[in-house]
């Protein structure tokens, strides 16, 4: 066991140092491709952050459907349009917090946010008319 200890920290060591070595090479000349013949220039890529990733176009939208009471997570309001599309309601008014209620919803979708609940897409609500009252005593708004 310890001949085996022995052989594989002088391995790991053998590694190290030889990658440090090319390591060095390569930042110094960073055009340098070994083993080949054809050095080919290096473009450095610097990625985008995370928030630059999902900012894709976004604009405030209409959505028609019903509001859904889930006790998951500590319990939630969900969306669902009458199109299928799931929305998260984060900013929902208590007063429209009603089991069943139809809605028309303004607002938009906010990529850059990410929940417990895992169910829909987050939305941002600016504006809520209510199509038709929900039941109120189904849920208690004050539980969520």
């Amino acid at each position: 066991m310890k001949k085996l200890l022995t052989t594989f920290a002088i391995t790991l060591a053998t590694l190290v140092t030889y990658a440090c070595a090319h390591e060095k090479s390569f930042t110094e000349n960073p055009t340098k491709v070994l083993n080949t013949k054809e050095a080919l220039p290096m473009k450095h890529h610097t990625p985008p952050p995370p928030s630059e990733l999902s900012k894709a176009p976004v604009h405030t939208e209409w959505y028609v459907g019903t509001l859904k009471y889930y006790n998951l997570e500590g319990g939630f309001f969900g969306f669902i349009g009458d199109n299928g599309e799931r929305f998260l309601p984060l900013n929902l008014d208590k007063k429209y917090q009603q089991n069943g209620a139809r809605i028309k919803m303004l607002g938009k979708v906010d990529n850059d946010i990410m929940t417990i609940q895992q169910w829909g897409q987050p939305f941002r609500v600016e504006q809520v008319e209510i199509i038709k009252a929900g039941n109120k005593s189904t849920v208690n708004p004050e539980d969520i």
